[in-house]
């Protein structure tokens, strides 16, 4: 049998506590923490086969929570362009 390294690219979720006036604000502060320089987060191989972890360069999408809204009664998806999920114009939503 031959060996084999495989990357798996897949996505990520990362929470970022940010201030901002708006969503979308809010959006642009956490890509300014998360996809600038060295990645914020360490992903930790904890599997015999993992050598190593790192996270994909694409952004696939957002969700947007107020934290004064502990119902999530205003939290809302949008797509990698900043694209409310909800309006019916965003290819990027599923």
């Amino acid at each position: 049998m031959r060996g084999f390294h495989v990357h798996v690219y897949t996505t990520i979720r990362v929470k970022v506590a940010v201030s901002a006036e708006d969503h979308a604000g809010a959006m642009r502060q956490a890509d300014d923490i998360v996809g600038r320089g060295i990645f914020p987060v360490r992903l930790l191989p904890n599997g015999a086969a993992v050598l190593e972890a790192e996270p994909a360069e694409e952004v696939t999408g957002y969700l947007v929570d107020e934290t004064d809204d502990p119902e999530f009664e205003n939290s809302r998806a949008y797509d990698a362009e900043y694209r409310p999920c909800d309006a019916g114009d965003s290819p990027g939503c599923a």
